[in-house]
């Protein structure tokens, strides 16, 4: 087909054509790479994403072969017993660092105590647990910037050992190269990418070692991080803007702000159903069921209907015994290959769960509302503190009371009467299940005071009557 000779010097390109070009990566990277699998449970309201091996050795091992390249050093000596634990203990204290908010399940290694075990990435091959919403507040709030500061030396080093483009005779030898080049980046850019969850299990691929690469990536990761704030502002806050978007619910805020942004709001996910016996998704048919109530091992003597019906469908009478044996679960699950598209994803099913933000009042950062509590603080342990948010702001407000009516009100009185009380204890003088009613209808008492129901002296004087002295055994 001929090209028209148009003269495009004054050519716009549309604002939703700039927009994708923030996504299709440059020349020297590109951020689809992994192609991860990922299922979501509606009832726990969980995403259960399975992070590609494919860029670990044990998975090029037979390509080296194969092609007859050389085995990387790394890779050619016996490792002792001691090495591989080492490995183990290092991959954990990464996968720990996300604390309680993930979970991440390990694979089985394919040959214990074996070089294979090393990992460039510590999720390569594990299963990570994500509670709906949590994937996305991770990625949102985490520091690349100071990631970035830190990786910035060691990166200009690897630039100076960038080599001439490599020759290649078939795709297979590409796919080694790439995977060598991997090798190379991640652990240099590692704080980067395990600032968040899906960083890591999602890295981009790096197809030179080049200045532009490295800058293109920490603006596509600063730039989702400015989306997805805005998105969860925009559509998920009911504070925000409660006048214009109160009566819409949240995938009409989603439609709306594509359409303020001159975006289309259609995002394809590569679903896959199938029936499948390996992998409940439930605890109930046809979803799942109890692994622990199957009798793989129970006796199937099919009836006469059963084998006219192998009979007439051409089928062996064991594929019949087997269904009846074993279940099959519907299963179903996603194909992601970028960030982008896990970050939509998840955005998708919040959308559909109806999940709503908060933003905490401590720290400005979001939370997600469970149930009908609607609290002020998020349960985040603050920056640069032990506690959470909640945790803090409760002493705060303590802290606060204390300095009204000169530090005298319900919380400082009861403490008061609480020191005498217990001192008695210790000294032995009163019985500790004694003290313990005693404290259970106090604290019941100093509620009600704090919430005006009692004055503060009556409190108090019920305080001072509610023990009383026991008379001493020489007194007259």
């Amino acid at each position: 087909m001929a090209c028209p000779n148009f003269d495009l010097s004054e050519y716009q390109n549309s604002e939703y054509t700039n927009y994708l070009s923030r996504w299709n990566g440059c020349a020297d990277l590109s951020p689809s790479f992994f192609e991860n699998s990922v299922s979501y449970l509606e009832k726990e309201k969980r995403l259960y994403l399975e992070v590609s091996p494919v860029y670990e050795f044990e998975c090029m091992f037979d390509l080296y072969e194969d092609l007859e390249y050389p085995i990387p050093t790394a890779y050619q000596r016996e490792v002792t017993e001691a090495e591989v634990e080492s490995w183990r203990a290092e991959l954990q204290i990464v996968r720990e660092k996300f604390g309680s908010a993930f979970q991440v399940q390990p694979p089985n290694p394919l040959y214990p105590y074996d070089s294979t075990e090393q990992r460039i990435n510590a999720f390569s091959g594990t299963t990570v647990v994500v509670p709906l919403g949590e994937g996305i507040l991770n990625f949102c709030y985490a520091n690349f910037r100071s990631a970035y500061e830190h990786c910035a030396s060691a990166y200009q080093v690897l630039i100076k050992t960038a080599d001439a483009p490599k020759k290649i005779r078939c795709t297979e030898e590409g796919v080694i190269h790439l995977y060598e080049l991997y090798a190379e980046v991640f652990p240099t850019l590692s704080e980067v990418f395990y600032s968040s969850i899906y960083t890591a299990a999602f890295p981009p691929q790096f197809t030179r070692k080049t200045k532009q690469a490295l800058e293109y990536y920490q603006h596509y990761l600063l730039f989702l991080q400015s989306e997805f704030l805005d998105l969860i502002e925009f559509c998920l806050d009911k504070s925000y803007r409660p006048e214009v978007l109160g009566q819409l619910y949240p995938s009409e805020r989603y439609s709306l702000w594509c359409k303020i942004k001159g975006v289309p709001s259609c995002h394809k996910r590569q679903e896959t159903f199938q029936p499948d016996s390996c992998d409940p998704h439930g605890t109930e048919m046809p979803f799942g069921t109890d692994l622990d109530k199957i009798d793989i091992g129970q006796e199937i003597i099919l009836t006469p209907a059963q084998k006219a019906f192998c009979e007439e469908y051409g089928l062996p009478e064991y594929e019949l015994e087997l269904c009846y044996k074993i279940p099959s679960f519907i299963s179903s699950g996603y194909t992601c290959n970028n960030l982008r598209d896990m970050l939509y994803l998840e955005f998708s099913k919040v959308l559909e769960a109806g999940l709503e933000f908060q933003k905490c009042r401590r720290c400005g950062k979001y939370f997600i509302v469970k149930g009908n509590y609607h609290g002020a603080y998020c349960d985040r342990i603050a920056d640069g503190e032990h506690r959470t948010c909640q945790q803090l702001a409760a002493q705060e407000a303590y802290l606060e009371k204390l300095k009204n009516n000169d530090g005298k009100n319900p919380l400082s009185v009861y403490q008061k009467y609480y020191k005498r009380y217990f001192a008695r204890v210790q000294a032995g003088s009163l019985k500790r299940e004694k003290f313990k009613l005693w404290q259970y209808e106090a604290v019941q008492m100093r509620d009600t005071c704090l919430k005006g129901d009692l004055l503060l002296q009556e409190f108090e004087d019920w305080l001072e009557g509610s023990m009383p002295n026991r008379p001493h055994k020489y007194s007259q």
